[in-house]
C-alpha cells in the first residue's frame, strides 16, 4: 500500500466519483452546443482533487465519471466514451505530473512562483492538450466538421480557462489550508491560514460586490466587460491575492454562469462567433492580470511584514547583547577579581590553615566562573541551533539530569519524589528541553532553605494531556516573593544583589521553551515553595 492510501481516510476514495458526478450534472445544464459547455466543471474538480488526493484516487475516479456522462453530451456510440473520456484523464494527469510532481508546486499558491507555474504548467498546458485530443477525436469520427475545428477549439478553451481559473484557485488558496490542518492532503506541509481582514475592509469590499451586481443591471456585458476587469484589478491592489480571486470568482458567477442558468442573456453566452470568443479572452486576461497582481502585492506585504518583525526583534537583540556585555563583563571579572585577591592575601600568610581557607574560596569562585561560562554557551547554543527533533523518553531523561546535578551543594540532603514522573515519550529537541529541566531543577536545589530544621523535598512529575506533555518540578524551597514573580524570568535578574547565581538560568530556560513552541508557568508562596509547570508539545520533524 502507497504512502497517500495509508495517509487518506477511506472516504476519500467514494467521494471523488459523487463531486465528479455532480460537476458533469452542472455542466449539462451549461451546455450551449452538442458536446460543448460553457462551463466543464469535472475538469477543474479533478484537478483540485488530485492537489490534495494523488493520482492513485483520482484518476480512476475521473474516467470512470467521464465515460458513464458521455451520453450527456450526445454520444450515442458506447465504444467511444472512454475515447471521450481519456480527455478528462489527460488534463488531470498533466496538471498534477507537471506542476505537483515534476516542479514540486504547492497547490495552496503561496507566492507569485506557484501561482505562475499553476497557471502555466498546471492549466493553461493541460488544457491545451486536452482540447487538441478532444478536438481531433470529433473530427475523426465525425462528430464535429474539420472546417470549424479552430473556432470550436478556441471556444473550449476559454470555456476550460475560465472554469479552472474561476473555480481552482479560490478553492486551492481558501480550502487546503484547512485540509491539510485535518491531514486531509497527501503531503506533509502546513500551509499559512489565509489573511485575515478588518471590518473596515470587509465592508468596503462588500460594497463593491453591491456595485458589481448594480452594474450586471445597466452594463451590457459585450459592451462594457472591461470595467468588472478594472474592479478586479482595484481589489487586487487594495487587498491581495485572497480577495482578487474571490472577486474574480464573482464576476464569473453573475456575468457567466447565472445568465446561462437563467437563460437570461443568451446574446451574452458562449457562441461559436469569434466576437464573443475575443471579449471573453480580453476579459479573462484581465482577471489573470488582476491576480497575478493581487499575489505580487500580497508577497511584497508579507515580505514588509518580515522585514518589520525582523527589525523588532533585531532592535531587541541589539538591546539585550547591551546589556548582556556589560552583565557579562561584570559577572566574569567578579569571581576573577575575588580570585585574584585571594591569592595576593595568601601570600601574606605563612599559615598552612589559612592557605586551605584561600584554596576552599578560590575553589568556589572558579566554580562560580565555571557555572557562569556554561549559562553563556547554552545560551549561544540555544540562539543559533537549529531545531532537531527525536524521540524522547521523559523519565530517562530527567534521570540522567538528576545523575548531572549530584554534585550541587546540599544535593544529598534533598528528598527526590520521583513516584509521579511516568514514562512518558515525546518528539522534541533534546538539548533545549534539556536545559528547561536542568536549570529548572538546579534552581530547585539551591534555592533550598538553609534552616536545620527543614527537610528539604523536590518532586518531579510527568502527565500526557491529549496533545501536550505536562512536566511538574515542585520543592518547599524558599519562595518567590509575589511582587518580583513577573521578573524572574529576565535575563541577569537577581531577587536580591546578593542572591546566588547569574540571573541567566531562568531566561535561558524560558527562551529554550519558546523556540521548541512551549511555555513555563510558575506558582510559588514566598516561604512555603515553589512549583514550575513546563508544557510541552510533540514536534513534527518535518
Amino acid at each position: 500500500m502507497s504512502a497517500e492510501q495509508k495517509q487518506l481516510p477511506w472516504w476519500t476514495w467514494i467521494v471523488p466519483i459523487i463531486i465528479l458526478h455532480f460537476g458533469s450534472q452542472v455542466s449539462v445544464l451549461l451546455r450551449y452546443d452538442q458536446g460543448v459547455s460553457a462551463y466543464y466543471l469535472p475538469t477543474a474538480i479533478s484537478i483540485i482533487l488530485i492537489q490534495w488526493w494523488g493520482p492513485v484516487r483520482i484518476l480512476p475516479a475521473v474516467f470512470i465519471n467521464a465515460t458513464l456522462s458521455t451520453s450527456l453530451w450526445g454520444v450515442t456510440r458506447i465504444y467511444l466514451w472512454p475515447v471521450y473520456a481519456f480527455t478528462d484523464v489527460i488534463v488531470a494527469f498533466l496538471s498534477w505530473y507537471l506542476f505537483a510532481y515534476k516542479a514540486k508546486g504547492k497547490c495552496w499558491l503561496p507566492d507569485v512562483r506557484n501561482l505562475l507555474l499553476f497557471l502555466t504548467i498546471g492549466t493553461i498546458i493541460p488544457s491545451i492538450i486536452e482540447i487538441a485530443y478532444l478536438e481531433f477525436v470529433q473530427i475523426y469520427f465525425g462528430d464535429q466538421p474539420a472546417d470549424q475545428f479552430m473556432n470550436y477549439a478556441a471556444i473550449n478553451l476559454i470555456s476550460e480557462f475560465i472554469s479552472l481559473f474561476g473555480l481552482t484557485i479560490p478553492v486551492l488558496y481558501y480550502v487546503t489550508p484547512f485540509m491539510a490542518k485535518h491531514s486531509l492532503t497527501i503531503f506533509s506541509s502546513r500551509p499559512d491560514k489565509y489573511v485575515e481582514l478588518s471590518i473596515k475592509q470587509y465592508t468596503e469590499i462588500g460594497f463593491l460586490y453591491i456595485v458589481l451586481i448594480g452594474l450586471t443591471f445597466v452594463l451590457h456585458f459585450e459592451l462594457y466587460w472591461f470595467v468588472y476587469g478594472f474592479l478586479s484589478l482595484y481589489v487586487a491592489i487594495r487587498f491581495g491575492f485572497g480577495q482578487a480571486v474571490l472577486m474574480n470568482g464573482f464576476i464569473f458567477l453573475i456575468t457567466y454562469i447565472l445568465p446561462l442558468l437563467l437563460k437570461a442573456a443568451p446574446e451574452s453566452n458562449l457562441t461559436v462567433d469569434m466576437r464573443f470568443t475575443n471579449i471573453h479572452i480580453g476579459s479573462s486576461l484581465l482577471y489573470l492580470f488582476s491576480a497575478i497582481t493581487g499575489r505580487v502585492i500580497s508577497d511584497l506585504k508579507r515580505v514588509e511584514g518580515k522585514l518589520i518583525s525582523q527589525n523588532r526583534e533585531l532592535e531587541v537583540t541589539n538591546r539585550e547583547l547591551d546589556r548582556f556585555v556589560y552583565s557579562v563583563s561584570h559577572d566574569l571579572s567578579a569571581p576573577l577579581k575575588s580570585i585574584l585577591g585571594l591569592v595576593n592575601i595568601s601570600r601574606l600568610s605563612n599559615d598552612q590553615r589559612d592557605h586551605f581557607d584561600y584554596i576552599g574560596k578560590i575553589e568556589h569562585s572558579v566554580l562560580k566562573l565555571e557555572s557562569f561560562i556554561k549559562e553563556i554557551n547554552d545560551y549561544s547554543r540555544d540562539k543559533r541551533q537549529d531545531l532537531y527533533i527525536e524521540q524522547i523518553e521523559l523519565k530517562d531523561l530527567c534521570t540522567e539530569i538528576l545523575e548531572n546535578l549530584r554534585f550541587l551543594d546540599g544535593y544529598r540532603k534533598i528528598k527526590l519524589d520521583t513516584s509521579d514522573l511516568k514514562p512518558i515519550q515525546l518528539n522534541n529537541d533534546r538539548s533545549r528541553l534539556k536545559i528547561i529541566i536542568n536549570n529548572l531543577l538546579a534552581n530547585a536545589i539551591v534555592f533550598q532553605k538553609k534552616v536545620a530544621e527543614h527537610d528539604p523535598i523536590i518532586k518531579i512529575s510527568s502527565n500526557q494531556m491529549k496533545d501536550k506533555v505536562i512536566v511538574e518540578i515542585k520543592d518547599n524551597g524558599e519562595g518567590i516573593k509575589p511582587d518580583i514573580q513577573n521578573k524572574i524570568f529576565d535575563m541577569f535578574y537577581r531577587g536580591t544583589a546578593n542572591s546566588r547565581g547569574s540571573g541567566m538560568g531562568l531566561y535561558i530556560a524560558r527562551e529554550a521553551a519558546t523556540k521548541i513552541d512551549g511555555r513555563i508557568l510558575v506558582r510559588s508562596e514566598y516561604g512555603k515553595g515553589s512549583t514550575f509547570t513546563v508544557e510541552l508539545k510533540n514536534l513534527n520533524s518535518n
